[in-house]
């Protein structure tokens, strides 16, 4: 009999979960927009209840009501129920008994109403109104997270059951189109390279050295002669070699050379998605905050207009809306490479402007590595002060891949390194290292 999965959480769970924090979004985003777009209208109240539940709590928790009520809007009757946590202790209804109360409401669509005392801003207070700004956002987050984990549980046990699909290619790309010992490109069909002279090192040599008869694709040993064929493309000897695909030697950096495949990896590609979320979660934010701060100053403060907040704190989300569309949309583009043409360092001043204190000017260094891609393209990196590290780290010559989903750069040539940058959270890592120690992902190596 199969064993249960003590780790999966049952279904009836996460349905609750996800239904309790979408009701608690719905409440705040509907409180708070009766309480800024809301009509009133006089409306019934059929049904009520009072229940002491503590002599001893707070403002508005000593009781729970539960109310039930009707009203009529654009020709149309609606009904409404609520319960919340209040002091009052009205006598319960008799039967077809009804008492009015003012009710809120929205125009556009009246199914979405509350008894106006629980929209009203100066009634409820500014922790409530806090609160209800603040909920959304916070449930947001947990469904994000509910929703992350159950993926990487669901991700967890693919992987698990297809090892074999996992596993890294330490295979290096381009081998073949730049020279293995300083980098230059190579043109199709090169023996030698005209920079350094060093002999091309050919996947399958097509003609056997030794007696010159061609030799078929894949084939390990000459159909003529019999002499093993290596991938250098000279002759070895006549014994059976078994290919292998060259493998990164982390203890050293003879085989630092050309650009890494590991950007493919599985484990890569779940972190750029982890990334890009991340991203939109604080795009999300920056666009909410002044969306919901501005009309809340508005409200709170006498001397900032609620008209006013209602056109600057909109006006800000959409600015930053747009930035943050803008920088997702850079890491859609794909993978460039390039050479490293020049670098300069600029002596630069800037303005601190000091309320009550008179003008300063404060100057730094900025520093400049010009970059020329293969397409013709120019592309700048510009650093400042103390944050030069790839102005440090690539030489003029250097040629370089730019990884668009993480914003980083990869040298071709890391042979004569000590060090190497992560391209997922760019922290500098020993050569040696095969993983990042801050974010343990994989190097580009």
């Amino acid at each position: 009999m199969a064993r249960k999965n003590k780790n999966k959480v049952p279904l009836p769970i996460i349905l609750i979960i996800y239904a309790v924090l979408l009701f608690s979004i719905y409440t705040s985003l509907s409180t708070l927009a009766l309480g800024i777009w809301g009509d009133s209208v006089m409306g019934r109240v059929d049904s009520y209840d009072s229940r002491l539940d503590n002599t001893d709590g707070g403002v508005n928790r000593s009781r729970t009501i539960s109310k039930g009520y009707y009203f009529s809007a654009n020709g149309k009757k609606y009904k409404g129920y609520v319960i919340y946590s209040s002091d009052e202790a009205w006598p319960r209804l008799k039967e077809g008994e009804t008492r009015s109360e003012k009710i809120s409401y929205l125009s556009f669509f009246p199914y979405i109403n509350k008894p106006a005392a629980l929209t009203d801003f100066s009634e409820m207070g500014e922790v409530a109104i806090i609160y209800h700004l603040l909920s959304p956002i916070g449930s947001f987050f947990l469904l994000h997270l509910v929703t992350s984990t159950l993926r990487k549980k669901k991700t967890s046990n693919i992987s698990k059951k297809k090892v074999k699909e996992t596993q890294i290619s330490h295979k290096r790309s381009d081998t073949n189109m730049f020279c293995h010992n300083c980098g230059e490109k190579l043109p199709e069909g090169a023996l030698f390279c005209a920079s350094c002279g060093t002999k091309v090192l050919n996947d399958k040599p097509s003609t056997c050295t030794f007696c010159g008869e061609s030799i078929p694709d894949n084939a390990e040993f000459c159909i003529n002669c019999g002499q093993a064929i290596s991938n250098d493309g000279n002759l070895g000897t006549n014994q059976s070699v078994d290919y292998q695909e060259p493998k990164i030697n982390t203890e050293s950096t003879t085989n630092l050379v050309g650009f890494s495949d590991r950007y493919r990896s599985p484990e890569i590609l779940t972190a750029a998605k982890e990334s890009k979320k991340t991203s939109m979660g604080c795009m999300w934010i920056m666009v909410l905050l002044p969306l919901l701060g501005f009309p809340l100053a508005g409200l709170l403060m006498d001397d900032f207009p609620l008209g006013e907040a209602l056109v600057i704190g909109p006006g800000i989300a959409l600015i930053m809306l747009v930035i943050n569309l803008f920088a997702l949309s850079r890491t859609k583009k794909p993978i460039w490479e390039g050479t490293v043409v020049n670098k300069y360092s600029k002596e630069r001043s800037e303005h601190n402007r000091t309320e009550g204190e008179s003008d300063t000017y404060s100057t730094y260094i900025e520093f400049t590595t010009v970059i020329t891609t293969d397409s013709g393209k120019k592309k700048t990196i510009v650093e400042k002060n103390s944050g030069r590290h790839m102005y440090d780290y690539l030489s003029v010559g250097d040629r370089v891949r730019y990884h668009p989903k993480f914003g980083t750069y990869e040298k071709y040539d890391k042979s004569k390194d000590r060090i190497i940058y992560c391209n997922v959270c760019s922290m500098m890592n020993p050569i040696r290292n095969d993983r990042c120690k801050r974010c343990n992902n994989l190097l580009f190596k």
